[in-house]
């Protein structure tokens, strides 16, 4: 789930105005505010987009997509400026590592996401979608790692990346390049095996066991 608009500022009729904002260069606090609430609105769009892409086919899913990836582009761009004007946004650096790692930058995704987490060390959200990233780079040790870490703090949001892992399971029966079959084995053995103790503890403990919308990615 993606975090909360936390800037968005609204006119006196309770929307957010889609004026041109003024030039707030100077002022970096106001930059970040509404560079944050602006890039926020592009994501949830882009999200949007994307997950209707994939109920297409042909040529409609491709535009679809393409323009999701564009709209995943400008909301980057409004984010970066936010956490230039204000490094300690640690919502914004999640969204630069989510719109990086969406865009196949995944360096730069990376790189955001140790900066959300040098903010937070159990930011639940950072944790889990840098393990999205190491899941696209097969790092499948970093992804255990992440999964284990955040089934102590957060198990709603384990259970969204045991789904994860699942899907890359599922879509690598043929191991990808610099993966051994032997590596696809271990890691499913491993997959299944903590969804059992998944089950268990949801079974124990009812509370743990909502498990959040999975954000479109």
């Amino acid at each position: 789930m993606a975090p909360m608009a936390l800037y968005a500022i609204a006119d006196a009729g309770g929307q957010v105005s889609s004026a041109p904002a003024p030039d707030i260069s100077a002022d970096a606090a106001m930059s970040a505010r509404l560079n944050y609430n602006i890039g926020f609105e592009l994501f949830e769009k882009a999200q949007a987009q994307e997950k209707e892409a994939a109920a297409l086919k042909g040529a409609k899913a491709k535009a679809a997509q393409q323009q999701a990836m564009a709209g995943y582009a400008e909301a980057l761009t409004k984010m970066a400026a936010a956490v230039e004007a204000d490094p300690v946004l640690k919502e914004g650096w999640n969204i630069v590592g989510y719109t990086s790692r969406r865009l196949g930058d995944y360096g730069r995704s990376l790189d955001a996401y140790e900066k959300a987490l040098a903010l937070d060390p159990g930011y639940p959200q950072a944790i889990e979608y840098r393990a999205e990233a190491y899941l696209a780079l097969n790092r499948l040790e970093d992804v255990k790692t992440s999964y284990l870490a955040l089934f102590i703090v957060a198990p709603a949001q384990a259970a969204v990346l045991l789904d994860g892992m699942k899907a890359w399971v599922a879509a690598n029966r043929k191991p990808p390049a610099g993966v051994s079959a032997e590596e696809v084995s271990a890691f499913a053995a491993w997959v299944a095996e903590r969804g059992g103790v998944a089950a268990t503890t949801a079974a124990l403990r009812p509370e743990l066991a909502a498990v959040p919308a999975r954000d479109w990615r």
